[in-house]
């Protein structure tokens, strides 16, 4: 018989990186049925919100969407496309794609759908909790951005803290 107290110990002793893919896997998840009613996977959703906010070129939309970018993925014209197909955008001829009317409309549908989710999925953390989250991840991001620029086998330019130097007292996991 499994202890439950030793599963849920080994589960809060997980690493940064594990919690992350979670997190992701789970929002991808609850993302997919919401917008599979409008034919829309995360990824497309992402690329109509950002065409709302105003005419922009592939280039520029790929510049925006470069952290989803992949070998698989290298452009985000397909997804364009697909809009362009239901209606939902145009293209200028200086390349400037825009939403129709009836792209709005969609938009403005699933952004009140996308509202209510993100609503529901941060239920767990009090506003200061959310801000406070959103912030301690935005310094990793920029922190692991700068590591990325250094030269392989160069020494970190600070040496980590130790384990009872940290303000949260939790030890940071060996991996990631």
């Amino acid at each position: 018989m499994t202890d439950l107290t030793q599963v849920s110990s080994t589960r809060e002793q997980r690493p940064f990186g594990y919690w992350l893919k979670h997190i992701d896997g789970a929002i991808e998840e609850n993302m997919s049925r919401l917008f599979a009613m409008d034919g829309l996977n995360r990824r497309g959703w992402q690329v109509l919100n950002t065409i709302s906010h105003g005419p922009v070129t592939v280039a520029e939309l790929d510049d925006t969407m470069d952290a989803f970018l992949s070998a698989d993925e290298p452009t985000m014209r397909p997804c364009i496309d697909r809009f362009a197909e239901r209606g939902w955008t145009s293209t200028a001829d200086d390349g400037a794609v825009t939403l129709t009317e009836e792209g709005r409309r969609a938009h403005q549908r699933v952004a009140e759908q996308t509202g209510v989710l993100r609503d529901r999925m941060m239920q767990c953390l009090s506003p200061q909790e959310y801000r406070v989250l959103m912030e301690l991840l935005q310094r990793v991001a920029t922190h692991l951005d700068a590591l990325a620029v250094e030269t392989p086998g160069q020494q970190p330019s600070a040496p980590f803290p130790s384990r009872e130097s940290g303000s949260t007292g939790h030890s940071r996991p060996q991996s990631a």
